[in-house]
C-alpha cells in the first residue's frame, strides 16, 4: 500500500470511528427527550459555521461563491446533507431500526453503482465485493430482528430509508469529485453544503416540530449536541473529506463502515448492552471487508500531493 492511501485509509477510519460514536450519543439524546430536529438542525448549522470562520482564517478564497457553482451546491445540500441527516431519522418514525439499517447500509452497494457516472471512476472487483459483503454483514447483524415479527412496513418510512442511503451515497460521491479537483473545491462544498443543508433543515424545523423545545434544552443536552456538531461531524467528516483526497468513494465508502463496528463495540464497553453471535460475526466480516478493500494493491488515488 503506498503511503498516500495508506494516510487515506487512516483518515476514512477515522471518520468511521467518530460516526459510530453518534448512535450512543443519539440515544441518550433521544432517552433525554430532545427534539431529533433540533439535534440535526444543529448539527449542520453548527459544523457548517464553524468550517466558515475556519476557511475565512486559513482559505478565505474557497469562500467566494460563484454563479455556477450554486447548482451543484444546492443539489448537494438537499439531496446529500439533508436527506442523509434527516432521512435516517425520520425513518424510524414508521420503521424497525433493524429495515432501517439494512436500507441505509445499502450505500455502499450505491456508492461502486454510481461513481462511474459521477466522478468517472470505475469501481474493481475487489471494491464491489467489500461492498457486497458489507451489506450481507449488516443483514446477518439485524437478521433476528427481522425475523422477531417485529418488523413494520411503511412506503412513507421506506421513502425515508431509500432517501438517506443516497444522501450519504451522493454526499460521498461529490466530496471525491471535489477532491478530484472538480468545479466545487472541497472546502466550498462542505462549509455551504452545510450550511445550505441547515437553511432546508431549519425550514422543516419550522413547519413541524417549532423551535419552543430550544429554551428547555439542560447543559448535558447542549453538551452533547456541541460534541455530535463539532466532534463527530465537524472532524468526521474533515478526516473523512482528506481521506478521500487520496482512495476512491468506493474504498471510502466500504472503509467508513468501521463506524458499525465502533457502535457495537461502545453499546458492548460502554451501555452494557450484550451482542449476539450475529453482530459479532456481522462486524468480524466488516473487518474483513475493510482489510480487503484497503490492504489490495494498486497505484495511488492521490490527487493533491503531500
Amino acid at each position: 500500500m503506498s503511503g498516500s492511501k495508506f494516510k487515506g485509509v487512516l483518515l476514512v477510519l477515522l471518520a468511521g470511528v467518530l460516526w459510530g460514536t453518534m448512535a450512543p450519543v443519539g440515544k441518550f439524546l433521544s432517552f433525554a427527550g430532545t427534539d431529533t430536529m433540533t439535534v440535526v438542525f444543529s448539527r449542520a448549522l453548527l459544523a457548517g459555521w464553524t468550517a466558515f470562520l475556519f476557511l475565512a482564517w486559513k482559505a478565505p478564497q474557497d469562500l467566494r461563491l460563484k454563479v455556477s457553482q450554486l447548482p451543484t451546491l444546492s443539489f448537494y445540500a438537499v439531496f446529500g446533507v439533508s436527506a442523509m441527516y434527516c432521512g435516517f431519522f425520520m425513518s424510524l418514525n414508521f420503521l424497525s431500526v433493524a429495515l432501517t439499517e439494512v436500507i441505509f447500509f445499502s450505500y455502499p452497494l450505491l456508492i461502486a453503482l454510481l461513481s462511474p457516472f459521477i466522478t468517472k471512476e470505475k469501481p474493481e472487483k475487489v471494491e464491489v465485493l467489500g461492498a457486497a459483503l458489507i451489506f450481507l454483514a449488516v443483514v446477518l447483524a439485524v437478521l433476528p430482528s427481522l425475523l422477531s415479527g417485529g418488523l413494520s412496513f411503511s412506503l412513507k418510512g421506506l421513502g425515508w430509508a431509500v432517501l438517506s442511503a443516497f444522501g450519504m451515497t451522493f454526499y460521498s460521491l461529490f466530496a471525491r469529485l471535489a477532491a478530484r479537483g472538480g468545479r466545487v473545491p472541497q472546502g466550498t462544498l462542505f462549509v455551504y453544503g452545510m450550511i445550505f443543508g441547515a437553511v432546508i433543515l431549519g425550514l422543516g424545523k419550522t413547519f413541524s416540530t417549532g423551535w419552543h423545545d430550544l429554551a428547555l434544552l439542560n447543559l448535558e443536552q447542549i453538551v452533547w449536541i456541541l460534541y455530535l456538531s463539532l466532534i463527530a461531524t465537524l472532524m468526521g467528516y474533515a478526516s473523512f473529506y482528506i481521506g478521500l483526497r487520496h482512495v476512491t468513494a468506493a474504498t471510502a465508502g466500504v472503509i467508513g463502515t468501521a463506524e458499525l463496528v465502533t457502535a457495537f463495540a461502545l453499546s458492548y464497553f460502554v451501555m452494557n448492552q450484550s451482542v449476539t453471535l450475529n453482530e459479532l460475526t456481522a462486524a468480524v466480516l466488516i473487518i474483513f471487508s475493510i482489510a480487503l478493500v484497503s490492504l489490495r494493491k494498486g497505484t495511488s488515488c492521490s490527487t493533491t500531493g503531500n
